[in-house]
């Protein structure tokens, strides 16, 4: 230590026994905060990746679901045999079971992501519009197969309730809730920015654009049944016969 390093701690009259007291307190406290801050990165990168593998899990429902929902009126519209309609749709059951299963769990993660967001757009857009397509969807495919199953022709049911375009909607929302999701889930360490905000606003914004449902279409008039039969004709008064005037005798 130079000179002047010791004339500085005479000056302030240290001693030995306090300067490595102090050194300790120092070496301690820095462990401390070095430990603390390690912990709180590990926790956060955890839940992180936690939350992205669940949003991950939610979008592989989705699309399974949807893409086996598709396999079926596939093979229904094309007259497919008996034997791989009834395969498809023991697959698309399986799906149907695994989303249900997992419903409750879906809530949670779109919760815990979305955080107060969830009570604007998040929840009651996964629940109204994509939830609710699906189970249109499933009601509209269990019609079509019993009448196939019964050799009766199932095209007219799949249109008439729009299946297209429901397994159209399906891919847009499904796709649009997902990918906003996955947004959510990334890591800002910008205690003072406001790029959550903003990433929040935007995410509100496309997921009304593309999960709410198109209005219903107008039922068609029912086009009235011809009047069969005669037709009354209106009875024309005659007129009363007159009198011939008596002749004087």
């Amino acid at each position: 230590m130079s000179k002047y390093g010791m004339g500085l701690i005479r000056s302030a009259r240290l001693t030995r026994r306090q300067l490595i007291l102090f050194a300790l307190i120092s070496a301690v406290l820095n462990g401390v905060v070095t430990a603390c801050v390690g912990a709180w990165l590990a926790q956060t990168y955890s839940t992180q990746q936690t939350r992205r593998k669940s949003v991950e899990t939610l979008a592989n429902l989705i699309y399974d679901r949807r893409t086996r929902a598709g396999m079926v009126v596939s093979s229904m519209r094309r007259n497919a045999p008996p034997d791989e309609i009834q395969f498809r749709k023991r697959a698309y059951d399986e799906a149907y079971v695994d989303w249900n299963k997992n419903i409750l769990l879906n809530l949670f993660v779109i919760r815990e992501v979305g955080g107060d967001l969830k009570f604007t757009v998040l929840e009651k857009s996964f629940e109204d519009d994509l939830v609710a397509t699906m189970a249109d969807i499933d009601r509209c495919l269990t019609k079509a197969y019993d009448k196939k199953l019964a050799g009766e022709d199932a095209v007219p049911i799949l249109d008439g309730c729009r299946m297209a375009q429901m397994h159209q909607f399906v891919l847009d929302c499904g796709a649009t809730f997902t990918d906003e999701l996955y947004k959510l889930t990334r890591l800002s360490f910008s205690p003072f920015s406001n790029a959550k905000t903003e990433r929040k606003r935007l995410a509100d914004i496309n997921i009304k654009a593309n999960c709410t449902r198109p209005p219903e279409p107008p039922a068609s008039p029912t086009p009235s049944a011809p009047v069969t039969g005669a037709v009354a004709t209106p009875a024309t008064a005659t007129p009363a016969q007159q009198q011939p005037p008596a002749k004087p005798p």
